[in-house]
């Protein structure tokens, strides 16, 4: 499986539940982009996530945006892991969110890996 790191393909899988394996809400965006200092106004995810990846790119912050997305996935991840210490027979269905969240930071960390290295 080849994953493609364009920033459209990425803002896409961070949004898909499916591909993503978790659910990124405004907030969690918002608060992404409080961290980076731009103010983001609670609009829909979509163009929320875009206005953030953009900024960073224009203000040389790529590395930081990906460096607090992938903190917010590890955040995500040990909540699910809470949830699967506590539901064990829900073990199916979280590993294979877990399995997503990871394959998820994979990629944030091979498109962080290329932007440090062209810097």
């Amino acid at each position: 499986m080849q994953i493609n790191s364009d920033p459209l393909h990425v803002e896409k899988h961070l949004l898909s539940l499916s591909s993503c394996g978790c659910y990124i809400n405004t907030q969690d965006i918002v608060d992404i982009g409080t961290a980076l200092g731009i103010e983001l106004p609670y609009k829909k995810r979509s163009l929320i996530l875009q206005t953030l990846i953009l900024h960073a790119k224009d203000h040389n912050q790529t590395v930081e945006l990906l460096s607090l997305l992938c903190k917010m996935l590890d955040g995500k991840n040990q909540a699910l892991l809470g949830l699967l210490q506590n539901y064990p027979k829900a073990g199916f269905i979280l590993q294979n969110f877990l399995h997503k969240i990871n394959a998820t930071k994979l990629l944030l960390q091979r498109d962080l890996h290329v932007k440090e290295n062209d810097a």
